[in-house]
């Protein structure tokens, strides 16, 4: 596969997989906010975006409860199948750097902001012609939040998708095909990703200049590129020859 197309192949595949391993009260505890149907929630090793999955979000209009989104965001009054809109545009992840003009989803960036809860992301190393991938999380495993933004159809069920900026410094060590990351929201900016009040002008700028979560990269197995594999110890570090390391 010629390396363009390759890269733009991992630029889809990276961010169409979360996790979220953490159990519930640890999410509520962590956010200080409960979830509105607890008995629904189900921890999940490898999250595939792919199959209409459900995450933990936190909303700008609830930011004192934790609901299930749908990953992939639909138009407001969207009345067709998921899938169908699915296959015409990614609407799992948004880049911040393209939210220009009239796009449909600007103005969900303006007003419906939400916090997606999970316990880490994958990423991808080429090194002399071969993949590797990696987990990125927080080192003690807890869980932390990315930025999102949501609509919510009506029937009200919440479609939501992934906001993606520029690499890190930090992420560039262990990522070398494409030029994005997930956006971690710090605890302390929280509140201002949530406030419904806060400018479409101070949300873009903070997009394009984000706070540093500290994360940790561990190399993992390749079972990970699979579309539908997933197994408790599939996070584990698996160690390779003369890969990046975190240590």
């Amino acid at each position: 596969m010629p390396f363009l197309l390759l890269a733009v192949y991992f630029h889809y595949y990276m961010y169409y997989k979360l996790s979220n391993t953490s159990d519930r009260e640890r999410l509520e505890r962590s956010f200080g906010a409960f979830f509105k149907h607890p008995k629904l929630y189900r921890p999940e090793v490898v999250i595939n975006g792919h199959n209409e999955s459900n995450l933990p979000i936190i909303t700008s209009n609830e930011p004192s409860s934790i609901n299930l989104g749908i990953w992939g965001i639909l138009p407001e009054f969207y009345k067709d199948d998921w899938a169908k809109f699915q296959s015409l545009t990614n609407t799992l992840t948004i880049d911040e750097r393209h939210i220009q003009g009239d796009l449909w989803y600007k103005e969900s960036l303006e007003k419906r902001r939400c916090l997606i809860l999970v316990t880490g992301y994958f990423t991808t190393f080429l090194k002399d012609g071969v993949t590797y991938p990696y987990h990125i999380g927080l080192k003690s495993g807890g869980p932390f939040c990315l930025a999102g933004i949501y609509n919510v159809l009506e029937d009200g069920f919440i479609t939501f998708s992934l906001v993606v900026g520029r690499s890190s410094r930090y992420i560039r060590k262990f990522q070398n095909l494409v030029d994005c990351m997930p956006i971690a929201i710090t605890e302390n900016l929280i509140d201002f990703w949530l406030d419904q009040t806060v400018s479409l002008e101070e949300i873009q700028y903070f997009l394009s200049k984000p706070s540093e979560q500290k994360l940790h990269a561990d190399p993992i197995a390749k079972e990970i590129f699979g579309q539908n594999i997933s197994y408790d110890s599939m996070l584990e570090r698996y160690e390779y020859e003369d890969l990046p390391t975190d240590e």
